[in-house]
Formats: structure tokens, sequence, C-alpha cells
């Protein structure tokens, strides 16, 4: 449903990953796994691929790419790796290795396909010591070294201090100054920004870790929070970041891409909750569900519309995407087993429902208003999807974030 949305509007995204903008198809970004050494992308002869779980990968390739000198004996089918300060010992169809001597259990053996040797790689570089990041979405894997200097940690620190304030100001003018003009979609995150800032609310970035710096700018993990004080709601949610950033001709830097690994909203933890709601209140707000889910299966646009609050931006995105021919990309089957109200003042509720869509289960909650008319209208909502990580979810509490990640 709301991931099909997001995931429409910012198709073109799935193109950019590379902080200096090269690009892939989204077919082959859906395809194939792509692996990034500090955001250089390793190639491999044979494809990465996934087996019970456990992404594979050519062995010379990555143990080159990460300065282990490798000897491999054939008879044995034993691979040997020495990077001088780590030595690795993997051997085809066992699944122990040794790493400095010590004997290690592996979550799956090397094996030979095709003529060539895969090992598991999350194992290789985390034995080395090296950061690994799997992006369900988009089906990358960031290998991180984590080598960066004191400098480095206070110009990103610093940078961070700066956009913290100006979100929490609610100032477009110096958001602006702190985003790459030459950013994807530059256009429609200010865009996301001044709607966004109709609200007050409070953001915070923590357990900031750069994990590289280039010529050209810095690779940052980040966990950012997101807190509803008044105005316009949006769900109060915590995001595990991937933060690209570029230097400004002066030196300062500057916001070029932000990607979501991982995020959890506040809301989850109201599931299971059960407060008084008068009878005709819920039925209104099952009505207005049920008013959506036929909007989107039958494709018609003006009883879509009908369940969403028209003062907020969502209504308005999704007018603006529904204009752009939305319904000819997409298809729904999209139903609730349950639908449950799990706060409610009398003006305002929050609403648990599992759904089943074309694409699978799927745990929705809205934030719903009654209007001045006593009609229960959808002012928010996100989507964990039940056949992903649990971290996946879709958004359309805080755009700016979904549409610089897919």
């Amino acid at each position: 449903m709301l991931k099909k949305q997001w995931g429409l509007i910012t198709l073109a995204l799935v193109m950019v990953w590379s902080i200096m903008g090269s690009t892939v198809s989204a077919a082959a970004a859906q395809n194939q796994i792509r692996v990034y050494l500090d955001q250089v992308e390793m190639k491999f002869d044979v494809p990465p691929t996934i087996k019970n779980g456990v992404t594979f990968v050519q062995f010379r390739p990555l143990f080159e790419g990460l300065d282990y000198t490798v000897k491999w004996n054939n008879a044995d089918k034993r691979i040997n790796a020495d990077n001088g300060e780590t030595k690795l010992q993997l051997i085809v169809g066992k699944k122990s290795a040794h790493i400095n001597g010590q004997r290690t259990k592996l979550p799956a053996a090397p094996y030979i396909s095709k003529g060539s040797t895969l090992v598991p790689l999350r194992f290789v570089a985390e034995a080395t010591g090296y950061n690994v990041i799997w992006d369900q979405k988009k089906k990358t894997i960031h290998i991180e070294t984590g080598k960066v200097d004191d400098k480095t940690k206070t110009q990103v620190n610093a940078f961070l201090n700066k956009l913290s304030r100006a979100e929490n100001e609610r100032s477009i003018e110096k958001v602006s100054a702190l985003i790459d003009k030459n950013a994807p979609f530059y256009e429609e995150m200010i865009h996301d920004y001044s709607e966004y800032f109709k609200s007050q609310g409070q953001v915070t970035y923590t357990n900031i870790n750069p994990v590289n710096m280039y010529d050209y700018g810095a690779t940052v993990f980040v966990t950012k929070t997101n807190t509803w004080k008044s105005g316009p709601f949006y769900f109060d949610v915590k995001q595990e970041l991937i933060l690209k950033l570029t230097k400004a001709s002066n030196g300062n830097l500057q916001l070029f891409y932000e990607g979501v690994i991982s995020e959890s909203y506040a809301a989850e933890q109201l599931i299971g909750k059960k407060p008084v709601v008068p009878v005709k209140a819920k039925s209104a707000i099952e009505e207005t569900l049920n008013t959506q889910y036929k909007g989107y299966n039958t494709e018609n646009k003006q009883l879509l519309l009908s369940a969403f609050d028209p003062t907020t931006w969502i209504y308005r995105d999704l007018t603006s995407v529904l204009e752009d021919g939305w319904f000819e990309e997409l298809d729904y089957n999209l139903s609730a087993a349950e639908i449950n109200i799990v706060q409610y003042d009398g003006e305002t509720a929050i609403v648990h429902a599992e759904e089943t869509d074309l694409e699978g289960d799927q745990t929705s909650m809205y934030y719903m208003k009654q209007n001045l008319a006593g009609k229960w209208l959808i002012a928010d909502t996100f989507v964990k999807l039940h056949d992903e990580d649990d971290d996946s979810r879709s958004s359309l509490s805080d755009s700016r974030e979904a549409k610089s990640i897919h």
C-alpha cells in the first residue's frame, strides 16, 4: 500500500548510490547484490549470491580488496589469507574456519560454483574488524573500515549540530544552505522540509560515526530521533541513517544523500492497547479505512482521497502522485484482517491494522482525526512489511527520509 506510494515517488533515487552520482537501473538494483568497500563498489566475475540467508562472494576479489595476501591450496581446497594483522583459513565444504589460529564456526561453508570459490562475506569482513551493513531494500552491502581521524569527527559533529539547530528552529533558509544544490531531488527535499516545518518538534542526532572521509566529502552513520510536539501530526520515529556529505567550495560540509537503514516508531508500543471507544466512532474509523482500501483496489482517485484529511501534506502529495499516473504503475488487492484502535481521545485516534496486499502481509499504523463535520480521516501512517526484516518500514510521517532512500 503506502510502501508503493513512496516507492513510485522515489523510483529514480534507486539509481543513486555512489556519492558522486554513479547510476544503476532500478531493475538491476532489485536483482543484483552490490558490494561496496568504503563506498567504492567491488567487482566480482561471479555475482554475489544469497544461500540460506548468507551472502557469498568470490574469495579472491574480496580478500585482495581487504588487503590480504591469498594462497590457494588446490589439493585441500583451502584458502590461506594474511593481511599482516589477521590470518584466516577457510576450507571448501567445511563449516569451521581459523582466525589467527583459533578455530571458529562459520555461518555456512564455502563452496565452488562454475569454477569459482565463494565464501561468506560477512564472516570475512567482520573477522578483519570491519563493519558490515546490509540494505535489504536496495540489495546492497557496505563494508566500512572505520578509518577516520579526530579532525573528521569534529567536522562532521559540527555539521550535524548546525543541521539539527536549523531543523529545530524550523528554518528553511538555514536548512537549504546545508544541502548540496546538486543533491538528487534537491527541490523535493526543500518542499518536504517546508511541509515538515509546519509542525513543531525536536530532532536529535546521536551515535555519530563517520566511517570515511574523502576529498569530496564524508560517509556517516548516525541515529536520528524525531519527536512531534504540536501542529500537523507526524509519528515519532528513531532512524538509523547513512549520510553522504559533500564539501562546498569553501570546504564546509553539505548534505548530499540520506538513506534509512532501519527505523522504529514509538506508536508500535501501543499495539495491544484497548482504550474505551464509542461504537459509533469505531464504526466510522473502520468505514474510512475500508473506503481507503476500496479506493486503492478500484483505482478510484476521488474515493481514495476522500479517506485522507485534505489539510495535510499527505493529501497534497497523494494528489500529486495520482495526477502523475500512479494507478497506471501499481496494482492493489488490499484488505484488513484486523483493525484495532489503540489510542483514542474523542478527536484523534491511532489505529493498528493487520493488512494483506499483493506483496504480502503488513502491519499499518494510522493517525486519524475527526473533522468539523464529524468524519474520521487519515492524517498520517506508516507500514511494517512482514516479509522483510523487522526494521523494513515505509513512512508517510517524514517523506524527506523516504524520498532519500528508496
